[in-house]
C-alpha cells in the first residue's frame, strides 16, 4: 500500500510540476509585460484610465514585441550593427557583467539564429572509461582539418542530463561510435528524462565494437 502511494505521489509530481512551472513563467510574465507598459506611460507622463487596468497586461505584451521588432530592425541595418558592437566593447569593459551578458548572448544565438546547426544522428561512444558508455550526436567528421591529428575522427556532443544544452565536445575515432538505431528527438528526451524515457531498438546492430586492447 505504501508503495502504491509513494508510486501515485511520483506520477503526480511528473504531471504537476511542468504545469507548475509553466504557469509560474506565464503569470511572471503577464505581470511584467503590466510593469513594462506603465512604466513606458509613466516616461511620457501619461497616467492610464481606469477602465484600462484589466488589458494593461496585454498592451504590455504587444509593447515589448513591438519594441523587439524595433530593435532587431535597427540590429539589420549596418548603423545598427556599429551601434551594437560599440554596446558590446562597453559592456566587456565591466567584469562579471560581462560575463553574463556574452554567456546569454551566445545562448540565445545559438538557438535563434543559427538553424542550419543540426545533429546529424545519435550514437554511443566508450566514455569517461572502459566498459562504460555515453549517449552522444554526431556532429560532423574531422577529416584533415585538426592536424596533427589524422583522418577518420569524428566531432561529437555528449550531452549532460538533464540539460542537454549544457554539454562538452569530444572528438572520437569513428570507428569507435555505436550507431543508434533512434531518431534524434528521442535521444534528447532520453537525456531530459535522465534515462527513464527509454526508447525502442537502441542498437542499429545489436552488436558493441570489441573492447580496445590495453
Amino acid at each position: 500500500m505504501i508503495r502504491r502511494l509513494e508510486r501515485y505521489f511520483l506520477t503526480g509530481v511528473v504531471v504537476v510540476l511542468p504545469l507548475a512551472v509553466v504557469l509560474y513563467l506565464g503569470v511572471w510574465i503577464w505581470n511584467a509585460s503590466d510593469v513594462f507598459f506603465l512604466t513606458l506611460l509613466r516616461l511620457f507622463g501619461v497616467t492610464p484610465p481606469d477602465w484600462l487596468t484589466p488589458v494593461l497586461p496585454v498592451l504590455g505584451l504587444l509593447s515589448t514585441a513591438v519594441a523587439i521588432l524595433f530593435v532587431g530592425m535597427i540590429a539589420g541595418h549596418w548603423a545598427g550593427r556599429q551601434l551594437l558592437a560599440v554596446f558590446d566593447q562597453l559592456v566587456n569593459l565591466v567584469p562579471l557583467v560581462r560575463d553574463v551578458y556574452n554567456a546569454v548572448k551566445q545562448i540565445s544565438t545559438s538557438f535563434f539564429t543559427r538553424p542550419e546547426v543540426h545533429f546529424s544522428r545519435a550514437a554511443l561512444v566508450e566514455y569517461p572509461r572502459r566498459g562504460s558508455y555515453a549517449l552522444c550526436f554526431v556532429v560532423q567528421p574531422v577529416g584533415d582539418r585538426l592536424r596533427p591529428l589524422p583522418p577518420g575522427h569524428t566531432v561529437v556532443v555528449v550531452p549532460t542530463s538533464p540539460v542537454p544544452a549544457s554539454g562538452f565536445v569530444i572528438v572520437v575515432p569513428e570507428e569507435e561510435l555505436i550507431p543508434l538505431d533512434i531518431k534524434v528527438e528521442d535521444a534528447l528526451r532520453f537525456v531530459v528524462s535522465a534515462g527513464f524515457l527509454l526508447p525502442g531498438n537502441n542498437v542499429s546492430n545489436g552488436t558493441f565494437p570489441p573492447p580496445r586492447p590495453g
